[in-house]
């Protein structure tokens, strides 16, 4: 059975470790680019083996699946003057753009339309992928670069935004961190791995131990007396937890 083609409507940063995660991961289907963004699409296509359209019209006549990833504000200017075939397979990884507002375009309303919102460690094939609604080939399609979660309603998929967006502040604490040790006389080297392997090991920890809560694992580690302890009670004190799910009700509230 052929693997389908993939066409690419939108060549930035997106399309970049989209493409990248499918080539590490062994993926070798047809990919075309858009050739909008002339610089960023001749340097992906050299170095993942892809071809440049000379129109994105060409992009959807010559793909089975495409991957819609302009910027919102771009989408109606291309959606103008495209036709898609009846029934193909259109992934939208627009942010805050639903469904139904997709369907309002003209050029969509035949074809078939799921969402999805790939983190940049797909490029590594790390990270989750939520997908609404169920589809298999767009399952398969990001499968090989990380770890999809289908929704069951769209409502949860704009809830997964705001995991995308703790996926782009971790960056920012484990820096933190870093800074914070480098600080106390460490060596760059050594903060960065020290915090890294820190972090990393809890996780491979707790995903080794499914039947256990991670709050589980942290309360047999933080008990009475321990620096753990003191420690997290200083972080609850400076709403230290309590501020990043604050900053996932931001973002996830309807705008």
């Amino acid at each position: 059975m052929t693997t389908p083609s993939l066409g690419i409507l939108g060549v930035g940063h997106l399309a970049t470790y989209t493409v990248t995660g499918l080539r590490n991961g062994g993926d070798q289907r047809r990919i075309t680019l858009s050739p909008r963004n002339a610089d960023v699409s001749r340097r992906l296509a050299e170095r993942c083996q892809c071809s440049i359209a000379g129109s994105n019209q060409e992009v959807v006549e010559g793909s089975d699946i495409i991957l819609l990833a302009v910027r919102p504000e771009r989408l109606n200017e291309l959606l103008e003057s495209l036709r898609f075939k009846p029934g193909q397979l259109v992934i939208s990884v627009l942010a805050g753009v639903s469904l139904t507002q997709l369907r309002q375009h003209p050029a969509l309303q035949a074809a078939t339309l799921v969402r999805v919102l790939p983190p940049a460690s797909v490029e590594v094939g790390a990270g989750p992928v939520p997908l609404f609604p169920a589809n298999a080939a767009a399952e398969a399609l990001f499968g090989t670069m990380g770890k999809v979660i289908v929704l069951e309603s769209e409502a949860l998929f704009d809830v997964a935004l705001a995991h995308g967006c703790l996926h782009g502040w971790s960056y920012f604490l484990v820096q933190q961190l870093i800074d914070w040790s480098i600080g106390q006389g460490m060596s760059k080297e050594a903060a960065r791995q020290m915090v890294v392997h820190s972090i990393g090991s809890a996780m491979a920890l707790a995903e080794s131990r499914p039947e256990l809560d991670y709050g589980d694992i942290g309360n047999a580690i933080a008990t009475p007396g321990t620096f753990t302890l003191q420690g997290l009670q200083q972080i609850k004190e400076d709403n230290g937890l309590q501020a990043w799910c604050d900053a996932m009700d931001m973002v996830s509230r309807p705008k």
